[in-house]
């Protein structure tokens, strides 16, 4: 009698059963504590540049350190739910960039690859691409690959992501100029600066615990507690959060489609798109050579108004 052949059953993915890595919630200061017990020493295989197959319990997650989305904003489960069928269905994902550090391997972009790894159960090594780089290094390249992916960064993470290097240095010694922290947070100049000015009233006022500030707490503490003016953008941001509350609230998949939202968007406002657009576009240097002419005076300088 002929032996029946069995088959293995894959558990179906659902986006319910979305699983995530495990947070190790280490500091900048714990893994360049790593770093320099190791001497630099490299784990095994771990050549820079090289593209390795990783087990996963060689991989670590430290979010503090390279994650710069607010992961309540980012509706993360529907991409995470492609990418792990999308491993059933077709295998390795593209590989994910790691900073090697003692004998493990640090996630620097790719947070979604790794938890769709996790969420289809791969069994199966997992593809890396091992920096060539410091880890104040590594920080920022995760900063520039976030903005760069398909969930892009919102406003309020780029601002935070801003304020976030402008802590990393004290007034006189900043590791990043306004305008690198600006073209990496896709963030104006002019925000970037009063942050600095901000960083700077906190230092020199000897306050405590100001590590731990948001932008909005900074900017609160640096006007003082009791002072009650008008602040413009605290107010943007708390009608933009019960905005969002909203459309979490009522369950709107805004980035399911962007182009039925878009169209919907459309359809409440012509305009609407056009000012969202203008909104979100970096702010680009004044060039007084893509004016009217009617709008320069005899010596091609703007007229004034």
């Amino acid at each position: 009698m002929a032996k029946r052949k069995e088959t293995v059953r894959r558990r179906a993915v659902t986006r319910a059963g979305i699983k995530r890595p495990t947070d190790t919630g280490e500091t900048v200061d714990k893994i360049a504590a790593k770093l320099a017990a190791s001497a630099g020493a490299m784990p095994k295989h771990a050549k820079a540049g090289a593209v390795v197959e990783l087990a996963l319990k060689d991989i670590r997650v430290a979010g503090k350190v390279f994650q710069w989305k607010n992961p309540g904003m980012v509706p993360s489960d529907d991409h995470i739910f492609d990418l792990a069928k999308a491993t059933q269905n077709t295998g390795v994902l593209d590989p994910i960039l790691v900073l090697p550090v003692a004998d493990k391997y640090y996630v620097i972009d790719g947070h979604h690859r790794l938890a769709a790894y996790i969420t289809a159960e791969w069994k199966g090594g997992i593809r890396a691409i091992v920096f060539n780089g410091s880890l104040d290094e590594a920080v920022r390249e995760a900063l520039r690959t976030n903005n760069k992916n398909k969930l892009s960064m919102t406003t309020a993470d780029r601002t935070a992501a801003a304020w976030r290097l402008v802590k990393l240095g004290k007034p006189g010694a900043w590791p990043d100029s306004i305008s690198e922290i600006a073209e990496m947070c896709v963030i104006g100049e002019t925000t970037v600066d009063r942050m600095r000015a901000i960083w700077t009233t906190l230092h020199n006022g000897q306050y405590e615990g100001i590590e731990d500030l948001s932008w909005k707490q900074a900017r609160d503490t640096a006007a003082g507690k009791d002072r009650q003016a008008f602040d413009e953008e605290s107010w943007l941001e708390e009608r933009a959060r019960n905005l969002a509350d909203d459309i979490r609230r009522y369950k709107l998949a805004l980035s399911r489609n962007p182009e039925i939202t878009a169209l919907a968007l459309e359809m409440l406002d012509p305009g609407l798109p056009a000012e969202l657009m203008a909104h979100w576009e970096p702010r680009r240097p004044f060039d007084p050579t893509q004016m009217a002419e009617e709008e320069l005076d005899e010596e091609g300088q703007p007229r004034p108004f």
